[in-house]
């Protein structure tokens, strides 16, 4: 459901989820201003492109669709191009992206007071909120405010967007395994599914084995593996993941393995410090999906106080070293020593 944000003056845009705004698109309901703004840029991008692709036919856009570039265009040339009225369409299209880099963009305001009827003008404006002009904006305008996706909402996020937009089916650990693999790079997860799609039919099954045959990443040599293995105390599995990880070091960084391992131990330690050890409580602390959460609890009932703190000051120590600070001894050599001092 679409939000508004008042101003003094009782006027207001609409703030809307990324949903609503690819309904509009579905049903070609359309505002004559949508305003794409936040830190996430992923979410930005898809929507210009749906944009791009789904409100005029070909025919049309060759006259009534233009795309600009803030850092390549100026306010009066942005303007210009939205007043400008289409021919033989309903509808003008004009797209602004990279907006955060268009000189003067306060200029744009008198297109947010009173939209064009004729036009659909989205703005993009990526890496930060674009700055709105109090009471000035018109009711007509619509915002979309792109929001980061939280590291624990990450694994959840994998699967809807396997599930709901791929139609494929992912189960809450190959969805993990992705997440702390790639990271909060949105962009990456999407194009990487998109591969898929020239191997995988709809409604089949994203597995390990699916995901190290054409996304790269080895369903028994990973971080979550090791992790699995640190937990367990598996000390064989431990160093036969490590070997593995100094065999393939551009693939495993030390600083990436460093980052994800003090996590991992930095939220057991959470867990033995925080007074309250209730599901909501634990979710905050651990993230990721529910499926995983008796498991984490159940690992770090393992390690005592004393234990994850000198856990956590070796990767400390490791990770000045990984940054060449203190060192002679390669990558390699480094990640053994860190992980013979984690296990001892």
């Amino acid at each position: 459901m679409a939000k508004s944000k008042k101003s003094d003056n009782g006027k207001h845009e609409k703030t809307v989820k990324f949903e609503d705004v690819v309904r509009d698109i579905k049903e070609k309901h359309f505002a004559p201003v949508y305003i794409l703004t936040g830190e996430e840029p992923f979410f930005i991008d898809r929507l210009a492109k749906l944009f791009e692709d789904n409100i005029l036919t070909l025919e049309e856009r060759d006259f009534n669709q233009v795309v600009l570039y803030g850092k390549d265009t100026e306010v009066d040339t942005v303007i210009a191009n939205v007043k400008q009225f289409p021919f033989g369409s309903k509808y003008r299209v004009v797209i602004l992206k990279e907006a955060k880099e268009l000189k003067h963009i306060e200029g744009l305001d008198s297109l947010l007071e009173k939209p064009v009827p004729q036009t659909i003008f989205v703005i993009c404006h990526k890496y930060g909120k674009m700055k709105l002009k109090k009471g000035k904006i018109s009711s007509e305008c619509t915002v979309f405010e792109s929001e980061n996706i939280k590291d624990s909402a990450l694994p959840n996020w994998i699967q809807n967007l396997a599930e709901q937009t791929f139609n494929y089916k992912i189960s809450p650990y190959t969805a993990t395994v992705l997440s702390e693999h790639i990271g909060n790079d949105l962009s990456r997860i999407f194009t990487e599914f998109q591969k898929l799609k020239v191997f995988l039919t709809e409604g089949s099954e994203i597995t390990p084995d699916v995901v190290e045959k054409y996304i790269g990443i080895s369903k028994e040599y990973n971080i979550f593996e090791l992790q699995e293995a640190l937990g367990n105390k598996d000390i064989e599995k431990v160093y036969k993941i490590m070997l593995n990880f100094t065999e393939h070091q551009k693939e495993n960084p030390n600083i990436k393995t460093i980052t994800m391992l003090y996590s991992f131990y930095n939220k057991m330690l959470l867990y033995h410090l925080s007074p309250e050890k209730d599901n909501d409580t634990l979710r905050k602390i651990f993230g990721g999906s529910d499926y995983f959460l008796r498991k984490k609890v159940e690992v770090a009932s393992r390690f005592s106080v004393q234990q994850l703190t000198k856990i956590i000051s070796t990767l400390l120590e490791f990770d000045l070293k990984a940054k060449g600070v203190d060192t002679e001894i390669n990558e390699s050599d480094q990640l053994k020593e860190m992980i013979y001092k984690i296990t001892h």
